[in-house]
């Protein structure tokens, strides 16, 4: 048995350490299960968000957009990605998202500051 002083100062009174420990078997049971609800697989609207993240850099990165005016370059990229959304493989695409990327890979693609870093994190 021992005595555990709180972190804002109270000493609590002796616990005996056999029963101390049962939380920490619990514990090593349920890491493994927490490890797999943080890197699970993701949900549709978070598959839209990241296929939506790659369509914005790599329209924006289109030739010719420069050229616009603001107004102008916002309503080429909507039309660009209502386009891309529009086209059957973006269907395939959401699909096998959402089948095999990992919430890992998800965090990474949506920090990617470019098309080639966003697929380096689902590759």
């Amino acid at each position: 048995m021992f005595a555990v002083v709180a972190a804002f100062g109270v000493t609590l009174p002796p616990v005996n350490r056999a029963v101390l420990s049962l939380p920490v078997f619990a514990m090593v049971g349920i890491a493994p299960l927490a490890a797999l609800a943080c890197n699970g697989k993701i949900a549709r609207a978070e598959c839209t968000e990241m296929l939506d993240r790659y369509i914005d850099m790599t329209v924006a990165g289109e030739p010719g957009l420069a050229d616009l005016s603001a107004a102008e370059a916002r309503a080429a990229r909507d039309m660009k990605k209502a386009l891309r959304k529009g086209d059957s493989s973006y269907v395939r695409v959401q699909e096998q998202c959402e089948a095999e990327i990992t919430r890992r890979e998800y965090r990474c693609a949506m920090k990617a500051p470019s098309p080639e870093t966003w697929q380096a994190c689902i590759d």
